[in-house]
């Protein structure tokens, strides 16, 4: 038999026989009394909905070099370049025009990165009770803003640890795209036909100015302008996109699937415009143009007990985004 009792807000709470007893004809619940009942009746989905983050791009777009080590300080490598060329001489000349190499060293500098989680021997109890993978959760949480570091540091520096980011390079070129007919550079105001020659305009332009050296391998594009060169027909007429139409036919076989839409490049371009960015990843030889120095990736130590918390410290050894052969890498802004 159900029974209705009235709380002190004024709403009307039911009884089974369970709870009969343990009220008379005048008994008042308390609002918390009346939480505890119909808490017994909520059902507690067993999957959780996290807040969601977007990838973290920079380890999807430059190969990770972990050389050196955890006790480096610094990262060297070497260039070396050659001078001289062969003339014409007489026959019994003694002066012969010699060749020599030259060498040059770079180096960056070496950085340790930390981060940390602890919890409580109340957090502990209460994991256990409910079933929460409370350390594995921490953790994630604190190797994520790990790589939020490193990813911020490779697309724009961080000028206190001496990090040069890909946008604020100094050997990296910066080129503005030309107006189309509408006098304005942006895809938005460009004929299909305007997009495909900034596209073809930028590796040519790469491939003339080292001279044939590097051919652009991949092409990364804010993701709305990827969108929509991705859904935008080559023509009128045509069922073919501008994206695709390029893809299969662009003169450095770059096909669809190195064609990269990124959020980390949206609004990079100077004056905070948007860009697109041409780049070689390797010398024809096979030689990386550009990697992130990390020598030692992020590891966790032991269990710190302080007092009744239990910290779990971490730390990383990363050294930036290096950056071998800046020729090999294009921006071009105002799209």
């Amino acid at each position: 038999m159900a029974r209705e009792v009235k709380l002190q807000d004024g709403s009307v709470a039911t009884l089974n026989d369970h709870f009969e007893k343990l009220v008379d004809n005048d008994a008042r619940l308390t609002d918390g009394d009346g939480v505890f009942f119909q808490r017994q009746l909520e059902v507690i989905e067993q999957t959780t909905y996290d807040v969601l983050y977007p990838d973290l791009e920079a380890r999807d777009c430059f190969p990770t070099l972990t050389l050196g080590g955890a006790g480096a300080t610094s990262l060297t490598y070497r260039s070396y370049d050659r001078v001289g060329k062969a003339q014409v001489i007489n026959a019994r000349a003694t002066d012969l025009p010699k060749s020599d190499i030259s060498g040059r060293e770079y180096s960056i500098t070496v950085k340790s990165v930390g981060c940390a989680y602890d919890y409580d021997i109340d957090e502990v109890a209460s994991a256990q009770m409910s079933g929460m993978p409370l350390e594995a959760r921490k953790a994630m949480a604190a190797r994520r803003g790990y790589e939020e570091y490193v990813n911020d540091a490779v697309w724009s520096g961080d000028a206190t640890a001496g990090f040069v980011g890909l946008f604020a390079h100094p050997n990296i070129a910066h080129n503005p795209v030309v107006a189309g007919a509408a006098t304005t550079t942006t895809w938005a105001t460009k004929t299909p036909d305007e997009i495909i020659k900034d596209l073809n305009s930028a590796c040519g332009a790469m491939y003339a100015a080292t001279k044939m050296i590097h051919a652009p391998t991949e092409l990364w594009l804010p993701v709305l302008h990827w969108n929509y060169i991705a859904s935008t027909p080559r023509s009128a007429m045509s069922d073919t996109t501008i994206l695709d139409f390029w893809c299969n036919n662009n003169q450095f076989g770059i096909k669809k699937g190195a064609v990269k839409a990124l959020n980390a490049i949206d609004g990079k371009g100077d004056a905070g415009s948007d860009c697109f960015i041409v780049l070689a990843k390797t010398t024809p030889e096979g030689t990386q143009t550009v990697r992130i120095r990390e020598p030692l990736p992020l590891q966790f130590l032991p269990v710190q007990l302080h007092g009744l918390v239990y910290e779990v410290p971490g730390r990383g050894r990363f050294a930036g985004l290096e950056v071998t052969y800046p020729r090999a890498i294009d921006i071009w802004y105002g799209i």
